[in-house]
């Protein structure tokens, strides 16, 4: 386990952790609160596309008063380091587990939100015996058509290699990022400035998805459902814009032993746009493991 880092209050613990990913040396950042995870390991959360550890600070603040958590920055985003070639969905997993073997955390419960819900999911069906609970927050694991529509022109050098960066660039301007972010979510007027700001700079940090244009190819995880055996907590805001609320029945009825939590007139992101609701599904998965039942009501 690496050293801690200056963290941005004592609360939270920065650390990092060195995997190997394709035969490559890299550094994992994550951000530890709470109490001493005991041997099966913290709550582990995994953030979403253009994101980092940053968008579950808050979660990290008040949940973690009593729950050992852990947020991890997925390789080439946020503080991690970047690889020498692209990654595809399964690299990160595979990040995850070897991240999990070197801190020499037993069966943990995780939570994954959009592509990492997808992550989540991945790491779920190749690593079973891994998880106590699992909780997905509009995973971005069933396939649509209209998500791949550009994919044959990000591939063109000029729009893949120059395009997407500026326009990465852009959505991290203090100008044009609330306008995105408008359409991340339900109502601007519930965040933060800081939580904007948070939003902004994963964004701005996610270089991986400036170079890895497979990245935007969902893959087709339906089959993996069949393999999770572990307790599901399945959160979806009604008014998701990215993931359609829709793909939550795909979960339900291939996932028996899931549960549906509807977060009523939420967007894409309700960990910082429905805070009380978004910490309670978290408190859930939690007391879904056995041995987290020791959680207590905020």
């Amino acid at each position: 386990m690496g050293g801690a880092r200056a963290a941005d209050a004592d609360a939270l613990r920065h650390q990092e952790t060195r995997i190997r990913i394709r035969r490559q040396l890299v550094r994992l950042h994550w951000v530890a609160a709470g109490p001493r995870p005991d041997h099966h390991g913290p709550l582990v959360l995994l953030h979403g596309m253009a994101s980092s550890w940053r968008q579950w600070r808050g979660t990290l603040g008040r949940l973690g008063r009593d729950l050992p958590l852990a947020a991890l920055d997925f390789p080439g985003f946020g503080l991690s380091g970047l690889t020498r070639r692209p990654l595809a969905a399964s690299d990160y997993a595979d990040a995850c587990e070897a991240w999990c073997r070197a801190n020499g955390f037993g069966r943990v419960a995780a939570v994954g939100h959009s592509f990492g819900g997808a992550v989540l999911l991945d790491w779920a069906a190749r690593y079973p015996r891994r998880f106590r609970s699992l909780g997905l927050i509009a995973p971005a694991a069933v396939f649509h058509e209209w998500y791949t529509a550009g994919y044959r022109f990000l591939r063109w050098p000029v729009i893949g290699r120059l395009l997407v960066p500026i326009v990465v660039w852009l959505v991290s301007t203090r100008w044009l990022g609330p306008r995105m972010y408008g359409h991340v979510v339900a109502r601007l007027e519930n965040l933060t400035e800081q939580e904007k700001r948070d939003l902004q700079w994963g964004f701005r940090r996610a270089r991986e998805m400036c170079r890895a244009i497979d990245y935007y190819r969902f893959p087709h995880l339906q089959e993996h459902l069949g393999r999770i055996r572990a307790p599901v907590v399945v959160g979806w805001g009604t008014d998701d814009r990215v993931v359609p609320y829709t793909d939550a029945e795909v979960y339900l009825s291939r996932l028996p032993q899931a549960r549906l939590v509807s977060f009523e007139a939420c967007g894409h992101v309700p960990m910082v746009e429905q805070r009380l609701a978004s910490d309670a599904l978290l408190r859930d998965v939690w007391r879904a493991a056995p041995g987290g039942v020791g959680a207590t009501a905020p």
